[in-house]
């Protein structure tokens, strides 16, 4: 695997208790402060962009779905009976 070569700088203001809380959790992973902090806020930005994925489609589909959403609901009996049974599988 091939190192990328970091050439840019983050400066951030944090409170000393937040600080302390990163570095312990930084020191626990295995991972310096820098990479701990910009692998959370990595994911943590892909996360909210993948939130805001658009998703185009042409009217044809467009209106294909629209009128299933506009038609009224119909009970699925099995999943009905489902969340009616005993819910041992849950913790």
């Amino acid at each position: 695997m091939v190192a990328l070569r970091k050439s840019e700088t983050v400066n951030l203001r944090i409170d000393a208790g937040t600080r302390e809380v990163i570095a312990r959790a930084a020191e626990i992973s295995g991972k310096s402060l820098t990479a701990f902090m910009t692998e959370a806020a990595l994911l943590n930005a892909q996360k909210e962009l993948l939130q805001q994925r658009f998703i185009g489609v042409d009217a044809t589909v467009f209106d294909a779905v629209e009128s299933l959403l506009a038609e009224p609901a119909q009970a699925n009996e099995k999943l009905s009976a489902l969340l009616q049974s005993s819910r041992e599988w849950l913790d």
